[in-house]
């Protein structure tokens, strides 16, 4: 980011480019994080919330070094894609299923 720190500053639309950037710095952080959990502690271990502040963190800082706005605007997107991983995980790793029942009619 820092190496077109000058075009994300440019104009108010590359500024918010800048922090959609750093909200996909958080989104790499958080998964290389869980991976190097899930190798280290086994597969049953799941990451925390102190893992997603800690990457929220680092990539608001990566986003406030270019422009004060990015890093607001990396933190609105952040917790936009973190709510859309969210939701994409229960759908998928839901333990309960719906289970449809059938009625027989009594003659």
């Amino acid at each position: 980011m820092q190496i077109f720190k000058t075009c994300l500053t440019s104009s108010q639309l590359m500024t918010i480019l800048g922090g959609f950037t750093g909200s996909i710095l958080f989104i790499f952080l958080l998964t290389a994080v869980g991976n190097l959990e899930k190798t280290l502690f086994g597969s049953s271990f799941q990451t925390q919330l102190k893992e997603v502040g800690l990457c929220l963190v680092v990539s608001m800082v990566a986003s406030a070094s270019v422009h004060r706005v990015c890093a607001s605007t990396c933190l609105i997107f952040s917790m936009l894609m973190i709510w859309t991983l969210n939701r994409i995980s229960q759908e998928v790793y839901s333990a309960g299923g719906q289970v449809s029942q059938v009625k027989k009619k009594k003659n």
